[in-house]
């Protein structure tokens, strides 16, 4: 802290000083006429009076007529020069033309021109500023300087140490492993602006770490499942027993493979739509009748395995703006998701609003989803029948990723009764979101 006011006062002196000679310099630049005119008017009167006594005197008696008769009336410091002692620059002789006298030494020296064989000048010098006089005047300065310090580490210096005290004091207990931390500062601090800008941050990296806590728990959690499965199904091949089912348990172990490999391959894709950027959220112009159609055509062998139609109403527009790669996975997950939960119909659609907007719809005559679970549905791992078997397992990511698509895109997903008794997932996002490619 005293070194922290130790730099301020200095700083504030420094400033003072130069501002000072600035305004000082800037004054004397720029008023410079006024100056003249004002010390011309000042000292015409007693320079006529002074020329008016002194011309009719012979050159040679001037110095005692000075020294006797005029000095003594006079609290100016009157001196006799010689011709030879006093060189005019141009300035000062148009100046000793229109005025009678010269004025030098900022206007504390003037100089007139006498009569006589030889010429002589007269000296006429203000009063020198008494030594005291200059002493009280900075030592006035001085104390001013350092009440100016005293007040601007009151009122200034003070409050902002003690805020940026407040705010290394909560960086250190957040470099400490304390995500809770927030900073407090008053509304009339000089530095609020980057107090909150700290939790901003804080509350950004705290998100980011539980998300991450949550999501590798997760992962850890979902991994064990296929894990244990292979590593049982190792262990039933190194017995005879099962010779005559090695076939069923080796494609059950490629089965469980590519589960763990749709599994990361999910995950990289939730991964990179945590970090929007580059080219994630850069949406180009796509022909829908092929968009819907390659969608279609992945599920294909899936819907009919369950014995489920999927179609895709009329009306939608001829063209649409999304990103290619993950509006695509959006709705393969959303397809893929339907046909899963339905009984025996699913149906797509694809609306523009008013506003521009669009409206991705799918519905499935299945078993619904419980208002209480519509929020949950969309968060990473979360399934609310927790079934592990091949047919309607899944990794628990497909909605989480269709959700940063979404977010991705400027968009909202969210899910409501469908008119065909199951659940209505919609998708929405604006075609002016971003710049078109």
């Amino acid at each position: 802290m005293l070194k922290f006011a130790i730099r301020v006062f200095l700083i504030a002196t420094i400033g003072y000083v130069v501002a000072a000679q600035l305004v000082n310099i800037s004054f004397g630049y720029f008023l410079e006429s006024l100056s003249a005119d004002l010390s011309y008017r000042a000292v015409r009167g007693q320079m006529y009076a002074l020329r008016k006594d002194l011309d009719p005197v012979p050159a040679q008696d001037r110095a005692a007529y000075i020294r006797d008769e005029v000095q003594p009336h006079y609290g100016l410091a009157l001196t006799l020069l010689k011709a030879d002692e006093v060189t005019l620059t141009p300035a000062e002789q148009q100046q000793l033309d229109r005025t009678g006298f010269v004025m030098r030494d900022d206007y504390n020296t003037y100089l007139a021109r006498l009569p006589g064989d030889p010429p002589q000048w007269l000296d006429v010098r203000l009063p020198v500023e008494p030594s005291m006089e200059r002493w009280i005047t900075w030592s006035a300065l001085a104390a001013l300087s350092v009440l100016l310090a005293v007040i601007l580490l009151l009122v200034w210096a003070l409050p902002i140490w003690r805020d940026l005290d407040a705010l290394r004091n909560a960086t250190l207990r957040m470099g400490q492993g304390d995500m809770s931390v927030r900073v407090r500062l008053s509304r009339i601090s000089g530095i609020r602006h980057v107090g909150e800008s700290f939790n901003q941050m804080a509350e950004r990296i705290a998100t980011l770490i539980d998300t991450q806590r949550s999501l590798t728990n997760a992962v850890s959690h979902e991994l064990r499942t296929p894990l244990a499965r292979l590593s049982f199904e190792v262990d039933m091949l190194g017995h005879d027993q099962y010779l005559p089912r090695r076939g069923q348990i080796l494609e059950d172990m490629r089965t469980d493979i590519s589960e763990l490999e749709a599994m990361v391959a999910e995950l990289l894709v939730y991964a990179r739509l945590e970090r929007p950027g580059d080219d994630s959220v850069r949406l180009e112009t796509v022909d829908v009748c092929d968009w819907l159609g390659e969608a279609l055509a992945l599920v294909a062998h899936q819907a009919e395995s369950r014995a489920v139609a999927c179609q895709v109403r009329g009306g939608y527009p001829a063209h649409v703006q999304l990103h290619p790669r993950y509006m695509s996975r959006a709705l393969l997950n959303l397809v893929q998701n339907a046909v899963r939960y339905a009984s025996q119909r699913v149906e797509i659609s694809l609306t523009q609003t008013a506003h521009g907007a669009f409206e991705l719809i799918v519905d499935d005559d299945g078993g619904g989803i419980a208002e209480g679970d519509r929020e949950r549905v969309f968060e990473p791992f979360i399934r609310l029948d927790e079934s592990r078997d091949r047919g309607t397992g899944g990794a628990g990511l497909g909605l989480a990723i269709v959700k940063r698509v979404a977010i991705s895109h400027g968009g909202s997903i969210d899910v409501r009764d469908s008119p065909l008794g199951g659940a209505r997932f919609v998708l929405r996002w604006s075609a002016g979101h971003t710049e078109q490619a």
